[in-house]
């Protein structure tokens, strides 16, 4: 049934910092915070009605956040004085996207931080060595221990704390000219022999088993995700200088990382044209692909930026599906909505046919078990509504309910639809327009778990209309 419809992650980055994208009105007072929560319902009614199904929101900024944290301070673009606003934005905007169908990852900056000589985060008045002065910036260093515990219990305390989709990591990575990156005392203590760039890496993968290990601790269906450079390694069939990549220049080793299950997808962002974005693209789906979905983050805000044609998006995202990639996230919000029409009227064009969550292979070992005994029933009012049995254990990740019909004219003439997806009770109220010139209808429910994962159709509810 519904032979148009693809998986396909369709996503955005929601840059809080600075109030980017949102917030841009502050929470002052109770005007103020109404209406600060209204921008954020009117960008999500756009993404949902755009055909976006993913959100990632940035929660942390440079060692701030948007959420009442235990470990780090609130971020200061809500209120004009800096200080938290009236309500907690975060389990706002869960509910929000929970509302609209929409999923939502937490998006973290990892390692850069904030620190200003007046007054170091709290975490550097504590441990001054975890901060690393590099390119007048303030960076984490991965190679400490305590470090990545940090990470792994900012990450928990997330998990613990909200009814996310996943936590998405950013700069999750060496800073730009790592190899002046100024880590000898943790390379002395820690390297244990290791070649300087092996242990880098190895760093980074063991700071991705660490948040594993206390994220599935509490929920074992969150997905995690990184944010790698959009270039994975050096292409030697490249005749050509390309510029920093993953593997060489930031120590990412995202093969590893897919490999050993240690991300449910990756986003490499991949802010480049031509030459710079064909061949990657490639590699990334051959190398990494086979592991994990790829999901192109591509970059609309170069529109502006660097005058290029807003044909080049529509003909990366060609690409995309062409190399059966698992989707496509833009940075960021603003560069595809109301403030640039043209882009956004391309980007819901490409978008217009449905598209389902991503089946991540993590998924497969919690396959939900099938809904069963569905049955019609009549309201007073006339109305029909289709309910289902489902058995499911407490500790299997949660599940949303999927509807497919096939509309049977009276000559026979088939039609496979998706009727609707992210129902999250066992019973759906059916519209009598949506079957309107059809004679019959089958219609089957599928349980899809966290991870996107369905479960087979083995049971068919027949109504005849009339």
């Amino acid at each position: 049934m519904g032979d148009s419809i693809r998986q396909e992650m369709r996503a955005v980055w929601l840059t809080t910092a600075y109030g980017l994208d949102w917030p841009r009105t502050k929470a002052d007072d109770e005007n103020g915070l109404r209406r600060q929560q209204q921008d954020l319902i009117r960008i999500l009614d756009r993404l949902a009605a755009d055909g976006y199904n993913t959100v990632f929101l940035q929660v942390r900024q440079s060692g701030t956040v948007l959420y009442p944290s235990n470990m780090e301070p609130f971020a200061r673009f809500f209120t004009s004085s800096g200080q938290p606003p009236a309500y907690d934005p975060l389990s706002f905007a869960v509910k929000a996207c929970r509302a609209r169908g929409l999923a939502i990852h937490a998006w973290l900056v990892t390692y850069p931080l904030a620190s200003p000589k007046n007054a170091p985060h709290p975490l550097l008045q504590r441990h001054p060595a975890w901060g690393l002065k590099h390119k007048n910036a303030t960076h984490l260093d991965p190679g400490e221990p305590g470090v990545r515990q940090y990470i792994a219990s900012l990450a928990r305390e997330l998990a613990a704390g909200y009814d996310l989709d996943g936590l998405h990591f950013d700069y999750f990575r060496y800073p730009e000219d790592a190899v002046r990156f100024p880590d000898q005392r943790s390379y002395r203590l820690y390297g244990a022999g290791m070649d300087r760039e092996q242990w880098r890496r190895s760093n980074l993968t063991r700071q991705l088993e660490e948040i594993n290990q206390a994220v599935h601790s509490i929920k074992p269906y969150m997905q995690i995700s990184v944010a790698p450079l959009g270039k994975l390694r050096k292409l030697p069939m490249l005749d050509r200088s390309h510029g920093w990549t993953a593997f060489e220049s930031v120590y990412q080793d995202p093969i590893t990382w897919a490999k050993k299950g240690l991300v449910d997808f990756l986003v490499p962002m991949m802010y480049y044209r031509d030459h710079l974005y064909t061949p990657f693209l490639q590699d990334w789906s051959q190398s990494v692909g086979r592991y994990v979905p790829v999901v192109a983050g591509l970059a609309p805000y170069r529109i502006v930026q660097d005058r290029w044609q807003a044909q080049t998006i529509i003909d990366q995202m060609e690409q995309e599906r062409m190399m059966g990639s698992g989707g496509i996230c833009f940075f960021r919000e603003e560069h595809v909505g109301d403030k640039y029409p043209a882009m956004r009227q391309q980007i819901r064009q490409f978008f217009h046919r449905t598209a389902l969550p991503l089946a991540l292979p993590r998924g497969l070992e919690h396959r939900a078990q099938a809904p069963k005994l569905l049955r019609l029933v009549l309201e007073p009012n006339g109305e029909r509504t289709v309910v289902w049995m489902h058995d499911r254990d407490a500790h299997e990740p949660p599940v949303t309910y999927r509807l497919w019909a096939t509309l049977i004219k009276g000559n026979g003439e088939r039609r496979g639809v998706l009727l609707a997806q992210g129902v999250r009770e066992p019973h759906y109220r059916l519209r009598g327009e949506q079957f309107s010139g059809y004679e019959r209808v089958e219609i089957g429910v599928e349980a899809v778990n966290s991870y996107g994962v369905s479960t087979p159709i083995d049971q068919a509810l027949v109504i005849t209309m009339g």
